[in-house]
């Protein structure tokens, strides 16, 4: 190996590559989504935990009421297999996004709210990657999507006094992970999984642009009322968080459909 392609080697390794491409295919394709880029390195902090990084990008909307906080991960001829409990992942409307919303002369909302963005997509809880093992306490998407919603509340906090004091405004953050691995989606009988070995018999595999991965991503403490408290399905909606998994190539088409309607924020404007 020549020292250029050992050079080369060590460009390509660091996945930076993989952002700037991300970048400039976002600039180029902006007239036909409407997408810009806000940031590139963003530095955030979040003080009471002590965390701290570095986004790789911001973009916003052409309205600058909707950002998508970005993580890019390269990966080389890999897989990311993606399962849902029920056996087939179900299609959803639904996904948390950060709300900023400002009216009457206070915060009316400031935190993770159930909405409905386009576009619908389907959605999963678990994702197996090639050399991750049953043993390990988090895995990789999930270790991920947990800083990266992190880092989300970090810059909308960052951006929280930033508006107008005399009319209503609105923000809504979405984080994504977006990748060069092959999304593929697993559809399977539960009820045929071998408890003997923990394997699946048999599966049916599709390659997907992109997709919702919804499960409790932070660690953070959260405190509950005695309703939430005596009602399973309570305590698991309010923990659980949404990051859209894209894959790289199809992030435009992905920009072009994400938009959240204003129907999607009448229980905000209502309460």
């Amino acid at each position: 190996m020549s020292q250029t392609d050992s050079t080369l080697r060590v460009a390509n390794d660091s996945g930076f590559p993989l952002q700037i491409a991300v970048e400039r295919q976002v600039t180029d394709t902006s007239g036909t989504h409407g997408w810009t880029v806000r940031y590139v390195e963003h530095s955030w902090s979040n003080s009471p935990e002590g965390q701290a990084g570095f986004i790789d990008i911001v973009l916003q909307d052409k309205h600058k009421t909707m950002f998508a906080v970005i993580e890019c991960k390269r990966v080389r001829d890999a897989e990311w297999i993606f399962l849902h409990s029920a056996g087939r992942a179900p299609v959803e409307r639904n996904a948390k996004g950060w709300v900023s919303h400002y009216a009457n002369g206070s915060m009316a909302h400031y935190g993770w709210h159930e909405l409905s963005p386009f576009p619908a997509c389907v959605e999963a809880e678990y994702c197996a990657i090639r050399g991750q093992s049953s043993s390990d306490r988090t895995t990789l998407l999930e270790r991920v999507g947990s800083e990266l919603l992190t880092a989300t509340e970090a810059l909308a906090a960052e951006e929280r006094d930033f508006r107008p004091d005399t009319y209503e405004s609105i923000k809504l953050y979405f984080s994504l992970v977006v990748t060069t691995a092959d999304l593929k989606l697993g559809t399977f009988d539960p009820s045929k999984v071998s408890l003997k070995d923990g394997t699946l018999p048999d599966a049916e595999f599709e390659s997907v642009p992109y997709l919702r991965f919804r499960k409790q991503l932070s660690t953070r403490q959260i405190r509950f009322s005695p309703t939430d408290y005596n009602n399973s399905t309570n305590v698991t909606y309010i923990k659980q968080h949404t990051v859209f998994v894209v894959r790289a190539d199809a992030l435009p088409l992905f920009l072009s459909d994400l938009h959240v309607p204003d129907s999607s924020l009448r229980h905000l404007r209502a309460g």
